[in-house]
C-alpha cells in the first residue's frame, strides 16, 4: 500500500456513502500482475442512523480490516485497494494476482468476530474498473479532498477559515491564446492576475502558468465552490487548475 490513503463522501447506490481509497495506485492502473478483485462485505453491527460506521464499532471494523488484509494479501498476491462504508455495511476491495483459496481465506479470517455476517467473491478485472470507475474520486471530489488538505494544516496553525484574506490560485494551459482567454474571464469576476510564467520542463503538456488571487473566506463550502469553478474553467480552455495557498489568518 502506499501512504496516499484519503476518503471522500460520495452516493453510491442512492445512498451516502464514505469512500477511503490509495490514491497512491491511480498512477500504475491497471496493474497488469493483479488482475482479479477480490471483495469481501461486512454487515454492521452497530452503525449509526445513517448507515455509516459509528465510533464505537469503529474499532473491532479496523481490527476486521488488518485480520482480512494480513491473510489475503500473502495468499493471493492482493492488495487493498479501497473500502466503501455505508449503508449499514463495510465493502473491502482488494486486486490479486489470483483468487486460489480466497473464499476459504475470508472465512478464516472472520473467525475471530463472531455474529458478524459477511460475504464474499472475485472476478477477473483486468481494467481495474472498480478501483478506477467507483473508487478513485471525480475530479471535483479529489479537488475536495485536496482542499481539506490545506484546510487541515492551516487549522493546525491556528488559521479561522471564515475570516477573509487574499487567496492565490494556479492555473495552468497548452497554449497563451487559452491562458489568456481565461486571463479575461478571471477579471471579469474580480480576480487579480499576480503572474504569468512558462514551464522550463521540456516537453510540457501545460507549459503557460497563470496565478490570480482574490479575497475571500476559505471555509470548506466557499473554498471548494471556488476552486471546483476554477478547474471547470481551466478545463474549457484546455487547461487543469493547480491548486491554491493562503496565508495563516487568525482573528484580531
Amino acid at each position: 500500500m502506499s501512504d496516499e490513503w484519503d476518503f471522500y463522501f460520495a452516493r453510491v447506490n442512492d445512498a451516502v456513502s464514505s469512500i477511503f481509497v490509495d490514491l497512491g495506485l491511480r498512477p500504475d492502473a491497471p496493474n497488469e500482475k493483479r488482475p482479479w478483485l477480490l471483495w469481501v462485505w461486512v454487515e454492521m453491527k452497530a452503525p449509526r442512523a445513517d448507515g455509516l460506521s459509528s465510533g464505537e464499532e469503529a474499532p473491532t471494523l479496523h481490527e476486521i480490516e488488518e485480520s482480512l488484509n494480513s491473510m489475503i494479501a500473502p495468499l493471493c498476491g492482493a492488495q487493498l485497494v479501497g473500502r466503501i462504508t455505508g449503508p449499514n455495511r463495510r465493502e473491502f476491495y482488494f486486486y490479486g494476482e489470483e483468487p486460489g483459496e480466497f473464499e476459504a481465506t475470508v472465512q478464516s479470517a472472520m473467525q475471530p468476530f463472531a455474529g458478524y455476517s459477511f460475504d464474499a467473491g472475485s472476478t477477473f478485472q483486468p481494467d481495474w474498473e472498480h478501483y478506477l470507475e467507483l473508487l478513485y474520486p471525480s475530479a471535483s471530489n479529489l479537488q475536495r479532498m485536496m482542499n481539506r488538505r490545506v484546510l487541515d494544516s492551516l487549522e493546525q496553525q491556528g488559521d479561522s477559515h471564515e475570516i477573509p484574506r487574499k487567496v492565490d490560485h494556479w492555473l495552468e494551459f497548452p497554449s497563451t491564446e487559452a491562458r489568456a482567454a481565461a486571463r479575461g474571464t478571471l477579471e471579469a469576476i474580480e480576480f487579480a492576475v499576480e503572474a504569468e510564467y512558462e514551464s522550463e520542463e521540456p516537453g510540457a503538456a501545460l507549459p503557460h502558468s497563470l496565478v490570480v488571487s482574490r479575497v475571500d473566506a476559505i471555509d470548506m463550502h466557499t473554498i471548494s465552490g471556488i476552486t471546483v469553478e476554477l478547474a471547470r474553467l481551466a478545463a474549457e480552455h484546455g487547461g487543469g487548475y493547480d491548486g491554491w495557498e493562503s496565508p495563516v489568518t487568525k482573528p484580531s
